[in-house]
């Protein structure tokens, strides 16, 4: 991949969050507990391309991509689009061009406000249609999100969930982006809505040529609607690759356990599935703690459930690349023992 097809890029960014302390607290000299929701994060995003964001609940996924955004500012790191940086100041071109959907329909949008006001608001405030045009563009994005014109008029407690999460993505859109954040676009929806859903977005990407991130912890939408997926762990990438491959053949013990999370049907006369056996791995687990206490280094945040822990792991390794797919990489200390189907 060369530079020239990246439009986004994310390098060490963070974002950590600290409590209040009281004044109990500060008269006992008790320090708050920072939370370190993204801590260090590097992730590119081609011109053209779904890149699926996956992790379970807590990872940090709709921080990151809060941060990506600009509704949170990183605590460090730099985030590029098309090679600018973008500081915590953005310009108005810059918010329009990356622009998100939430996962929360109805508390993402202004319940006193019609869907036509909510969009002539936008269109009028970035001037991106002259006047006598708004309602015109408007009609536009009813038409693009498959919704009649009627519901130009109508308020967000008006519509099913499917809908309204139709309205949040013709509000993204109306300001024209080249980058659309989804924010578990689909999991507030019943499961007959979803498919429509992924399916309008798929659709948009390719008519008006977006660039997306679709950020789930359900493996079997990302799988079908990415060409890249990168898996978040307590606010690491852990593992990015084509998402064939990385479905296929994972390189990271996460992502094996998120892989065999997924719910399978069982087939009729085949190979029952059995737990993977980790044999008496708590000594080594130990180890890696003492380890990484005299050596005041982070140890590997997945040692304590992984199956291939070694005393190794008492340093977290950045994303190395798989000697076999230059293009993937998993942050792992058995990434150069990788092959087909085993980590260590």
């Amino acid at each position: 991949m060369s530079s020239g097809d990246e439009i986004l890029s994310v390098e060490g960014v963070a974002r950590h969050f600290i409590p209040p302390v009281s004044v109990t607290d500060r008269l006992f000299g008790k320090k708050p507990v920072v939370n370190r929701a993204v801590d260090g994060v590097d992730l590119v995003l081609r011109k053209g391309e779904t890149l699926g964001l996956v992790g379970e609940s807590g990872c940090g996924k709709s921080t990151l991509a809060r941060t990506i955004v600009g509704l949170y500012r990183p605590t460090a790191g730099t985030i590029r689009y098309e090679g600018a940086v973008l500081d915590g100041k953005r310009t108005r071109a810059q918010q329009r061009a990356i622009q998100m959907v939430f996962q929360d329909p109805y508390s993402s949008l202004n319940p006193r406000m019609t869907v036509g006001q909510m969009l002539s608001e936008l269109l009028r405030f970035h001037k991106l249609v002259p006047r006598n045009r708004v309602d015109a563009r408007n009609r536009e994005l009813m038409h693009l999100v498959g919704l009649p014109e009627s519901a130009l008029g109508q308020r967000p407690r008006q519509f099913s969930g499917g809908q309204r999460q139709r309205v949040g993505i013709a509000r993204a859109l109306a300001l024209e982006p080249t980058v659309l954040v989804a924010d578990e676009p689909v999991s507030a929806l019943d499961v007959s809505v979803q498919a429509t859903i992924i399916n309008l977005l798929a659709e948009l990407k390719e008519t008006l040529h977006l660039s997306v991130i679709f950020v789930s912890h359900n493996m079997a939408v990302v799988r079908q609607i990415s060409e890249r997926t990168a898996v978040m762990y307590r606010g690491r990438i852990v593992e990015t690759g084509e998402t064939g491959t990385l479905f296929d053949d994972p390189a990271h013990p996460y992502t094996r356990l998120l892989i065999g999370s997924v719910p399978r049907l069982a087939v009729a006369g085949g190979p029952a599935r059995t737990a993977e056996t980790t044999g008496d791995l708590g000594p080594v687990r130990e180890e890696v703690a003492r380890s990484a206490a005299r050596d005041e280094t982070q140890p590997c945040r997945f040692a304590d459930r992984c199956p291939s822990v070694v005393a190794a792991c008492a340093v977290e390794p950045p994303l190395l690349p798989d000697p076999r797919d230059p293009a993937r990489r998993a942050a792992c200390v058995h990434i150069s023992q990788h092959t087909e189907g085993v980590i260590a």
